[in-house]
């Protein structure tokens, strides 16, 4: 995993350096641009006869500078232009532009802002470098400014964005106004949240983090997972293991015409290294069940969703997935909030469960039982909180944290780049791709999370399952459409393999 900072989390690390460990701003700039010429040579190394560095007069101009500099030492011949006036740059910025000048570095000066004289630079670029704004930025860009990005994205030249590709919102991956499509981004220290969202992610391109230098001490309250992290999450079996030891899995869910759902959480659970799964009937769709399932079994639920009740189909299971085509009408809202409040084991609170929940209020499961993971998508989590979907989608982080503080648990915020909230703790899953958004793969991710809550904490549970489920999705795929959810299912195996 890798850290995750935000806007202000970025300016603590310079703080820190500066203030308590001693570093000069201008050797951390020196150390930023260094980082990033070397990036810059490895993935561009036959684009580097005209490169052009578009630059504002803030630091992160400052790094754009200093790139020139060192590719200047390297015998190529770039072209750094500073785009504003020139009376504003200040401090290590200033330094570094003043040294371009000294040292008979190619320069060039668009003020105001201007779109066809930053297009007519461009237009013998074999590369752009964009260091026009970083981190800092928190409003929409207009203007002269959206003119200039205008310019970088109608050359025909790849993009190299400095931090992060000027017009992304750093906390957010939101586009402040407009922003370059960049092939590479180079940022800083560490990773910023805004470049593991979308649309941010597509805005970004490949990302390196380029070291400034020193220790960095700030401890950001987010992190990105990828597959690199699954085999410290999930332990090889036990050779001596056997289907009590691997723990036994409740299902609650399959109401008439939608049976299909349980058993795809079912058969995922069995895929992910579940020993037993047991789908709790309903009446009037237990036979149809029987008729459908081989591996899984039943248990009938009873006529009266009390605790007693809800405690009595826990006897002997480790771990419940609630929801799977549950129903929407009176019988599944019953068992899905006595569930939810009342099963003594954890319990991923997903599908139907959630609408349920929304209804009844996302607070009456803080004192639940024992922990609980909830599973919405965007439409799903804005429904538990009370406002729009485009409200989710525009701060999926502040989203995420919202919702596990309301509920007291577990959330994994379901979609492209899923955001596990834990606490204060936020985590990300950085892998997947665009065939998972099919009906049904929502149930297999339940069940997955529903086998590896029966071993894992329940945050742990959470980015495991949202990582192996997404992994399985890249391995059953053929390019980015036609997947079925089974197939997914029938690929986790594939990609537990892969981590022994």
């Amino acid at each position: 995993m890798q850290r995750l900072f935000t806007r202000e989390e970025s300016r603590e690390v310079d703080r820190v350096a500066i203030e308590e460990l001693g570093a000069l701003g201008l050797v951390l700039m020196e150390n930023a641009g260094r980082g990033a010429t070397d990036a810059i040579c490895e993935v561009f190394e036959d684009r580097l006869d005209r490169v052009v560095l578009l630059g504002g007069p803030g630091q992160n101009g400052g790094d754009a500078w200093v790139v020139a500099r060192r590719l200047s030492l390297l015998g190529e011949e770039p072209l750094a232009i500073l785009v504003g006036d020139p009376a504003s740059l200040r401090g290590d910025a200033l330094v570094n532009w003043t040294l371009l000048g000294t040292l008979g570095i190619e320069t060039a000066v668009v003020a105001p802002p201007d779109a066809k004289s930053v297009a007519a630079s461009l237009e013998h670029a074999t590369l752009i470098v964009d260091g026009l704004f970083g981190t800092g930025l928190d409003r929409p860009i207009s203007g002269g400014y959206a003119d200039a990005i205008a310019a970088m994205e109608a050359a025909r030249a790849p993009i190299v964005s400095l931090d992060l590709p000027s017009g992304l919102d750093a906390d957010t991956g939101a586009i402040l106004g407009v922003a370059p499509g960049a092939a590479l981004t180079v940022t800083f220290a560490g990773h910023k949240r805004g470049l593991h969202q979308y649309p941010g992610v597509e805005h970004a391109g490949e990302v390196r983090v380029a070291d400034i230098g020193v220790p960095i001490r700030t401890e950001p309250r987010a992190t990105v997972w990828t597959h690199e992290d699954l085999p410290d999450l999930i332990a090889p079996r036990a050779r001596d293991a056997h289907k009590g030891t691997n723990g036994h899995l409740l299902v609650i869910g399959g109401a008439p015409g939608k049976t299909g759902a349980a058993i795809l959480a079912g058969r995922a659970a069995f895929r992910a290294g579940a020993g037993l799964v047991t789908i709790g009937a309903r009446p009037d769709s237990r036979a149809a069940l029987e008729e459908k399932v081989i591996e899984l079994m039943t248990a009938p639920l009873p006529d009266v969703p009390d605790r007693a009740a809800v405690e009595a189909l826990c006897e002997g299971k480790r771990a419940a997935v609630l929801g799977p085509g549950m129903g929407r009408d009176a019988i599944g809202r019953d068992w899905a909030l006595a569930f939810a409040r009342f099963a003594p084991i954890p319990s991923v609170v997903d599908a139907d469960a959630i609408t349920h929940l929304a209804n009844a209020g996302v607070g009456s499961i803080r004192e639940a039982a024992a922990p609980r993971i909830l599973t919405p998508h965007p439409g799903e989590a804005a429904r538990l909180l009370g406002c729009a979907t485009g409200e989710v989608q525009r701060d999926r982080y502040a989203a995420g944290s919202a919702l596990a503080e309301r509920a007291g648990q577990v959330v994994i915020l379901k979609g492209a780049r899923s955001i596990v909230a834990a606490g204060a703790e936020l985590r990300v899953c950085a892998e997947g791709t665009p065939a998972l958004g099919v009906a049904g793969t929502g149930d297999v991710l339940g069940g997955v999370v529903g086998a590896l809550s029966m071993s894992l904490d329940p945050a742990d549970a959470a980015i495991a399952g949202a990582l192996l489920h997404a992994l399985a999705g890249v391995e059953a795929s053929v390019g980015d459409r036609g997947l079925m959810a089974s197939e997914v299912a029938d690929a986790i195996p594939v990609v537990l393999d892969h981590l022994v």
